[in-house]
């Protein structure tokens, strides 16, 4: 027969593996995915190159800039945030407004404008974009966007995959963009063939011009 003191062993091994079962699961949040973020401007759909989650919300653009720059690894400078009301200069000659809907989830939008100074649309930049919520937020990197005259507004999806104290999704408090690199996309340039077909054009209407002098 099983001694006491065995009897109270097992049952104290019994209760300590039970024990994790019995208290409430730490929440975790998710890693950030280049697929949380979506941009479509006309026909051209963009997702992110790279992401980045442990951002610090708070102390305004300048401080929220920094900490997605130091996440990204980029020096981009801030163009706005959908809480904000005004619209700063952006990136010299083009100003940028963005908004975005309520929820852990959702619809954002960034308009660009031409505006005094260089450069001019249309324009190729690289856009860092931040969701933050719940006093963090994770940052997301997109390379070489196009910006056009027209149009000069794109949309596009958000999902916040991180977590609050309270181990909830919470509803986005604001999403910032930044952006840099920007640069002027390349003019057609014609082919080397194409060059030659137009000097033989122009020379055969010169051959006709003078033979009907002639």
């Amino acid at each position: 027969m099983p001694s006491f003191n065995y009897l109270r062993s097992a049952a104290l091994a019994a209760a300590l593996a039970a024990a994790p079962a019995l208290l409430p699961a730490s929440a975790e949040a998710a890693a950030c995915l280049t697929s949380d973020v979506t941009l479509l401007i006309g026909a051209t759909s963009y997702n992110p190159t790279s992401c980045a989650d442990n951002l610090s919300q708070g102390g305004g653009p300048t401080s929220e800039t920094n900490s997605l720059n130091t996440a990204l690894g980029t020096s981009f400078v801030y163009l706005d945030k959908s809480d904000d009301a005004g619209t700063p200069t952006g990136l010299g000659g083009v100003a940028f407004t963005v908004t975005a809907s309520a929820g852990n989830s959702g619809t954002w939008t960034v308009t660009w404008t031409d505006v005094a100074g260089l450069p001019n649309l249309p324009l190729i930049v690289d856009l860092g974009v931040a969701l933050f919520a719940g006093n963090t937020g994770s940052g997301y990197l997109f390379d070489n966007v196009l910006l056009p005259i027209s149009p000069n507004t794109g949309t596009g999806t958000f999902d916040i995959n991180f977590v609050n104290a309270g181990g909830q999704q919470p509803a986005i408090s604001h999403l910032l963009l930044t952006g840099g690199n920007a640069t002027t996309p390349p003019t057609n340039v014609p082919e080397p063939a194409s060059l030659a077909l137009f000097g033989m054009g122009l020379l055969g209407l010169g051959l006709a011009r003078r033979a009907r002098k002639g």
